[in-house]
């Protein structure tokens, strides 16, 4: 009786191994380890992913197989992110995303690429995961330098001339270079940059930076600040009510629908509000098309970052195809050797020759009448050298 109960152990072991590895090969599995709570919460892209891998599920799935997506809440802290990472890998996952901040994803990139696996991020716009540190990471959008240059071609076609930035390290290169960037711009242009303000996440009190706007001489023009609401919501409330009628000019961090939201009361308060985003989220748009098309099947999409979620299923499938195999190295090739991706916020995008992230059109958002409209849209020629 002894030896006959760790044989059936044993068999009952195999038998829910082979089980585990017949379920693992019935889904195509990717992990998004994000912040699903905390600051950053408005900004991951798990409601896009949701909807576009129903989408796929509902038309019968990639050559049969369906889409798991596997989510679980990093906050921002990451060794959550590290830990999930390696989870998932145990997991057979083909590719998947994460906080999207090189101090994360740079760790994380690391440890998917010793199983091959990708790091694809459907917002990521940090330049120093394109500078070769990891070799695995591909993101749906364009590097900051390119959202900052739109922004100040058309401030410069405003006539914008003297500029402050408000700068801070808490989000790396986008906090803290972005708005650098914005300012050569403008320097180049025969522009002037006065002064740089610094600033912390949450602030709630923008007197002391406003009172160093208003004692310069002459007023400046505009200010840029790539940061997220609702710190820019306060900020742009109270230079209004400090009589500052300057530029508020931003990054995608803008594109947020708590921003629209302060023109219920005064549409005027945005007036003088425009950022350079990643994919033009406004009404009649195909971003716009596909919130309304997921919220017929049930699945509410809110906002650019969340619906940017959707390229990253669409980038993943055609990989898929392209490369007849689920084998994450092979999906990856496939994707950086395609010249044309069909995605669902542009017509397609590629990686073929930039590697790492797909070059698109940056759109220039504003307000009129409390409501956003495309002011521009380009892939700037003068983009500032980086990293």
């Amino acid at each position: 009786m002894n030896r006959i109960k760790p044989m059936l152990i044993t068999t009952a072991m195999s038998l829910g191994l082979a089980a585990s590895a017949a379920q693992a090969a019935e889904t195509i599995k990717i992990g998004l380890a994000v912040p699903l709570t905390g600051d950053f919460a408005p900004y991951n892209e798990v409601a896009g992913a949701q909807c576009m891998a129903k989408m796929i599920n509902s038309a019968g799935g990639i050559n049969g197989q369906e889409i798991e997506l596997l989510i679980q809440d990093t906050g921002s802290d990451t060794q959550t992110a590290i830990s999930l990472t390696e989870r998932f890998v145990s997991e057979g996952i083909v590719a998947m995303s994460t906080i999207p901040f090189s101090d994360t994803m740079i760790p994380v990139a690391q440890i998917a690429a010793a199983n091959g696996v990708t790091l694809i991020q459907s917002q990521s716009t940090q330049v120093e995961m394109h500078t070769g540190v990891v070799d695995n990471f591909l993101t749906n959008v364009a590097p900051d330098p390119y959202t900052a240059a739109a922004a100040a071609n058309y401030a410069l076609s405003q006539g914008v001339k003297n500029v402050v930035i408000f700068t801070s390290d808490e989000g790396g290169s986008w906090s803290a270079r972005t708005p650098e960037w914005f300012a050569e711009v403008i320097e180049a242009n025969g522009g002037t940059l006065q002064t740089r303000l610094n600033y912390s996440s949450g602030t709630t009190d923008w007197s002391p930076q406003i009172a160093e706007l208003k004692a310069l001489d002459p007023a400046p023009d505009a200010v840029y600040i790539s940061w997220a609401m609702p710190d820019i919501g306060i900020l742009v409330r109270q230079m209004r009510s400090a009589g500052l009628d300057a530029w508020v000019v931003g990054s995608d961090g803008f594109d947020d629908p708590s921003l629209d939201a302060l023109a219920g009361d005064d549409p005027s308060v945005l007036d003088k509000v425009f950022f350079g985003t990643l994919a033009p989220a406004v009404p009649d748009s195909r971003i716009d098309a596909f919130q309304k098309a997921c919220a017929e099947i049930g699945v509410e999409v809110n906002g650019l970052f969340p619906a940017l979620g959707g390229d990253m299923i669409k980038i993943i499938e055609h990989g898929i195809n392209a490369a007849g195999s689920t084998e994450p190295s092979a999906i990856r090739d496939a994707i950086r050797a395609a010249d044309s991706i069909p995605v669902m916020s542009v017509e397609a995008i590629s990686f073929k020759d930039t590697n790492s992230y797909a070059l698109r059109d940056i759109p220039v958002i504003g307000f009129k009448d409390g409501k956003r409209v495309i002011l521009s849209q380009e892939i700037p020629a003068n983009v500032p050298s980086w990293p």
